[in-house]
């Protein structure tokens, strides 16, 4: 983990063709894939752990926008907490859904929202902690955000994409470069021109940490590089072949299966009361 502050870089990110546009809604099978094997990840424990130490413990109220599966909030809020878990997605919130009843000692308000329609006297607010993660928000939108999450909470954190690598779907950073065909510049940068001077967070910590997925085998995982590498529309001379030739060197043999692994580090954007 690193507290040392990024500066902004001097362009704009407003105007940037790297800016994210809002994301459609998920398919339910895509949504499932992303759960499961984030779950396998080490992406709870790095960042909750991080998340922990700057606020000095665990919140006792979260506010906790884009929540997915529940798989952080569950990793940051205390027993017996009040936590109120925005999400748009119908199939994450069937998984928070199963997360409440299995949690008893939480009080968890389960929402089918997003963070446009939050106002500063939203009945969850003030929270000790207000959460976004895993929303396309702090890339394209960030002063917008800003302006809905900041009134919300005592203590407002950010999860932003930082790697050097691409950023539109979890494993596109297992493939290298001439086949995901993206621009590389850490989001962290983008939303930081954005944000500009006046509404820059007060500290940003940088934490790694790795996306692993499971595949039955090899067949499974080419299948699943193919289909999205076919929906960004990346046209690549002989893909299937160069794919090929990455997947050789690449996977690597589990119990259960092989595994595709996508290195990450996400940026911890923190606003103090």
């Amino acid at each position: 983990m690193s507290a040392t502050p990024r500066a902004a870089v001097p362009s704009a990110a407003a105007n940037s063709p790297f800016a994210s546009p809002p994301s459609a809604p998920w398919a339910d099978a895509d949504a499932a894939f992303f759960a499961e094997q984030l779950a396998r990840s080490d992406y709870a424990r790095n960042l909750g752990d991080t998340l922990r130490a700057l606020y000095g413990g665990r919140p006792r109220s979260l506010i906790d926008i884009g929540a997915g599966s529940g798989l952080l909030g569950q990793a940051v809020i205390a027993r017996g907490g009040r936590w109120c878990a925005i999400e748009p997605n119908a199939h994450m919130r069937g998984r928070l859904a199963g997360l409440a009843e299995a949690r008893p000692d939480l009080s968890i308000e389960i929402r089918d929202a997003v963070w446009q329609e939050l106002a500063p006297a939203d009945p969850a607010a003030p929270a000790d902690l207000v959460l976004c993660a895993n929303i396309p928000g702090p890339i394209g939108q960030a002063r917008a955000l800003h302006a809905r999450t900041r009134p919300l909470g005592r203590m407002l954190a950010w999860i932003v994409p930082a790697q050097a690598g691409p950023r539109s779907w979890c494993l596109a950073g297992f493939l290298p470069s001439h086949l995901h065909g993206e621009d590389i510049t850490p989001g962290d940068r983008l939303a930081l021109d954005e944000l500009g001077g006046d509404l820059a967070p007060d500290t940003v910590h940088l934490v790694p940490w790795t996306f692993r997925a499971l595949f039955p085998d090899r067949a499974a995982a080419r299948a699943h590089m193919l289909d999205h590498l076919g929906r960004r529309g990346h046209v690549v001379d002989d893909l299937e072949t160069r794919l090929d030739r990455h997947l050789d060197l690449a996977l690597v043999e589990a119990d259960g299966g092989v595994i595709a692994e996508a290195p990450k580090l996400s940026a911890v954007f923190l606003w103090h009361s």
